[in-house]
């Protein structure tokens, strides 16, 4: 398992664990009414409401589309996130940024329903869990966006030719030895090849001092 897919795993299950603490707050007047975990919000509850006279009553609190939609996203980042190809990081990364955006519109919503079910009496506040799945769900969002943007761009990027050699600079193993100029035999005068040993005229031994001056003169 790579590096980035242990990272981004870990991310996305700690998102996971944070729908297990508390979430939201409802509270009237400074006094705490109810408080919710993020697996309560994406799945409904039922909640104690105090009544002036008498025991309080139990109430269903229906589960919020939006919570459950994020706890989905951050799951589905989870599984993703195991897959070790660089390509496929850009699976848990959408998956982060729109669990991320659903917490965020969660939000929203929830401000406008309290509102306008407590008349301005209630008041609503946002947990340690909700931020951090929030910040960890936008963390693994980054994480995966940038591994796989920077091996595409890598991949995209194109071949440079290689730069030119300068004239002689070898280009094998070895170098070519250059062609052996013509000599002259010491004793018959006729044309030889440096690398000769014996002249192919007369046969006699060739001496390469005498060779050299020779193709010199």
């Amino acid at each position: 398992m790579g590096q980035r897919s242990k990272i981004s795993a870990a991310i996305f299950a700690a998102a996971a664990l944070c729908f297990l603490l508390p979430f939201v707050t409802v509270s009237c007047g400074g006094q705490k009414v109810a408080t919710f975990s993020g697996v309560q919000l994406a799945f409904g509850t039922t909640v104690n409401q105090p009544q002036m006279f008498g025991q309080a009553q139990q109430k269903n609190v229906d589960a919020e589309p939006l919570a459950t939609l994020a706890g989905l996203c951050t799951l589905v980042g989870l599984g993703l996130g195991f897959i070790e190809s660089s390509r496929a990081a850009i699976s848990p990364a959408i998956s982060g940024a729109v669990g991320a955006l659903f917490l965020l519109l969660l939000k929203s919503n929830m401000d406008d329903k309290i509102v306008k079910q407590g008349q301005g009496m209630l008041q609503v506040s946002y947990e340690v869990g909700f931020t951090l799945a929030l910040l960890l769900l936008i963390g693994g969002a980054a994480l995966n966006g940038y591994v796989f943007f920077s091996q595409r761009a890598r991949s995209a990027a194109p071949n440079l030719p290689d730069a030119p050699r300068p004239p002689g600079e070898l280009v094998g193993p070895t170098a070519l030895a250059p062609p052996a100029s013509p000599g002259i035999c010491p004793h018959c005068g006729a044309p030889t090849r440096g690398a000769s040993k014996f002249c192919a005229s007369c046969g006699k031994p060739l001496s390469a001092s005498a060779a050299a001056g020779q193709s010199g003169s």
